[in-house]
Formats: C-alpha cells, sequence, structure tokens
C-alpha cells in the first residue's frame, strides 16, 4: 500500500510582509467604519449644528453646501422649564412674579399691552398668575398655529405678504408648519385679535359677538317682517348699515359661501365640537371655502340680499344642524 506521508510536499515558510499587509488590511476594515460614525468624515449635504453666539438661542440645524437655505427648529424636549426652552432671538419671554401685572409685563419686555395680549390669546380680563410664561416680540405679534391652519390663511388673517412672514421665521413658503408652534408676524398694525378682545367684551367666550349694533329680531317665533308667516327665527338680527365688516365668531374653517334662497348671500364657518355660524343677506365675502379663519378676522360685509326688510345681519349658530339661540353663547 502506498503510504502517502512520506511523499508530503515540503511546506513554504510565511513571509513576514504579507502577514503585515493583512494586518494593516484587516484594522481599515475595523476603523473605517467607527470614523464615519464618529462624524470624522462629512459630506457636503450633512448639517452643521449651529448656537447662537450668547448660547441662549435657538438651536438650529443649518444645511451645508446643497443650495437648501431652510432652517429647523430643534424640537424642545417635553419637559423643558421655561427657563431651558429655546426660542428664536426675536421672541421674549417672561416668567410672571408674584403681583405683576399685563402692564408690568408689557413693559419688561418693550411692547405694548395690545402686542402683549395678542401674541397670548389674553382677552384682557384674566388675571396673570405668578408662574405663568408669556411670549412677545418687538418685531411684530406672534401668532400660535391653530390646527388644520396654513401659512396663506395666517397671512390673509393678517392682511401680511406670506413670503414676509417666511422671511422672518427662516422657514420658506411651501415649508410645513405645525400647530401648536409659534410664528412671528411682522406688523405694527391693529390685529384680528383686537377685534375679538372687543367683540367680546373683554370676557373669554366660546363665541363673541359678528359686529357690534342692536338686536332688532331675537331667536324664535315670529311673524316675518317681510312675508308676514308665522315662522321660526333660527337666529338673530342685527341692525347696521350695508358694508358694516362682519367678523367670525369664533375660529374654524370657511364651509360655504353663496347664495341661498330668502337669506341672499350667505357664509357659513365650520368649528370645532360640531359647530357652525351661519352669517346672511350679505354684500360679499372676503374668505373662500376651506380657508381657516381666526376669531375677530374680517369676513364679510353686511348688506341687504335676500327677503330682507332693510340692512342688517342675520346670525346664527347651530349645534350640527339644530339651530340654538346664539344669545345663550354670546359675552
Amino acid at each position: 500500500m502506498t503510504n502517502y506521508g512520506s511523499h508530503r510536499r515540503p511546506q513554504k515558510p510565511i513571509r513576514k510582509d504579507r502577514v503585515a499587509i493583512a494586518v494593516v488590511f484587516v484594522a481599515l476594515v475595523i476603523a473605517v467604519p467607527l470614523l464615519l460614525r464618529s462624524g470624522c468624515t462629512r459630506t457636503s449635504d450633512d448639517p452643521l449644528v449651529v448656537v447662537d453666539a450668547d448660547g441662549n438661542g435657538t438651536t438650529t440645524l443649518l444645511p451645508g453646501v446643497d443650495g437648501v437655505d431652510n432652517a429647523v427648529e430643534t424640537p424642545t424636549e417635553p419637559d423643558a422649564t421655561p427657563d431651558e426652552i429655546d426660542l428664536p432671538g426675536e421672541i421674549l419671554s417672561h416668567t410672571v412674579a408674584d403681583g405683576e401685572t399685563l402692564a408690568d409685563v408689557a413693559d419688561a419686555l418693550g411692547v405694548t399691552i395690545a402686542n402683549l395680549r395678542a401674541s397670548n390669546l389674553l382677552y384682557g380680563s384674566e388675571a396673570v398668575q405668578p408662574g405663568e410664561v408669556l411670549f412677545a416680540s418687538q418685531e411684530g405679534v406672534l401668532h400660535l398655529i391653530k390646527e388644520g391652519q396654513t401659512l396663506t390663511d395666517i397671512a390673509i388673517t393678517y392682511a401680511v405678504p406670506k413670503e414676509t412672514i417666511a422671511a422672518a421665521n427662516g422657514i420658506s413658503v411651501n415649508q410645513t408648519i405645525f400647530a401648536g408652534e409659534r410664528l412671528l408676524v411682522p406688523t405694527s398694525g391693529a390685529t384680528y385679535w383686537e377685534n375679538a378682545v372687543a367683540l367680546s367684551n373683554g370676557v373669554p367666550s366660546r363665541f363673541i359677538w359678528p359686529l357690534s349694533g342692536e338686536v332688532v329680531s331675537g331667536f324664535g317665533w315670529r311673524d316675518h317682517p317681510v312675508l308676514g308667516e308665522r315662522h321660526h327665527h333660527d337666529g338673530i338680527d342685527i341692525d347696521v348699515p350695508e358694508g358694516t365688516s362682519v367678523h367670525a365668531s369664533a375660529g374654524g374653517t370657511v364651509f360655504f359661501y353663496g347664495e341661498q334662497p330668502g337669506y341672499g348671500n350667505v357664509l357659513i364657518l365650520e368649528h370645532p365640537d360640531g359647530f357652525f355660524t351661519m352669517y346672511g343677506h350679505l354684500l360679499d365675502a372676503f374668505v373662500e371655502s376651506g380657508r381657516y379663519v381666526e376669531a375677530g378676522q374680517v369676513v364679510a360685509q353686511s348688506g341687504n340680499t335676500g327677503i330682507s326688510s332693510g340692512p342688517h345681519l342675520h346670525f346664527e349658530v347651530r349645534n350640527g344642524q339644530f339651530p340654538i339661540d346664539p344669545i345663550r353663547y354670546l359675552p
């Protein structure tokens, strides 16, 4: 039998230079991913994290050299205390001290009381509480974004171009905005909130008056002033001259605008919790279907359209399809 063991080929010695090459290769395989993960390598699309020079401003993510010019605000931690909240440089905050009034806070922030009320949606009759954090800006009014609201809606509300609002906040006109965030609106004029405060008599309310005027016909059964027949009046009639500004009674979405039998030109707004408000006999409206409007925003002009005994505003509040007496909800 052949003994294969006696004919084994002699083994070649291992070359040290090959061992060294293999060791270097293995080291590179291990080290390169670690370097990439540790941030030692940066592409042109990687963002740079930049903090304002004073260390207290907003931390923003700035793009590299890819041509994108939109800054994105770093989310605030859910458990952040007022002193830890990062705000853009134009936005100021003040924690109310014991005994301070709204006027004291406005003076401390260097803004008007009207600005402070508008930026924090205060009616003015509320007493500010110690520890409460109020926001304001000397560059304009702060707007709290509502659910379903767009930058275009906000621009229409304040009569400020959306490009101006976008530039003031370091965003693009097409950038997504989120409910609960604040936007700086560069304006020094009167705001919708000043109308809301006046038409609510300074008292927090579910609905506010759509305009100021005498109620000449109430809710309930009556003889129609034109047709003479007995019928149920589903709203109230407010006596005002034709062309008087009509304000949204609450924040919501434009549900309908058009002509309806008897009512003439009608605007219907849909509000949270299934409520609707209706404004009849209008001359015209300034908003279109689908737009979000704020309480106090001018949405139409009163008129004398439809079956009407004279210029006035017909105003209804409905819970779903059921009309309810507006006086029950108005301040």
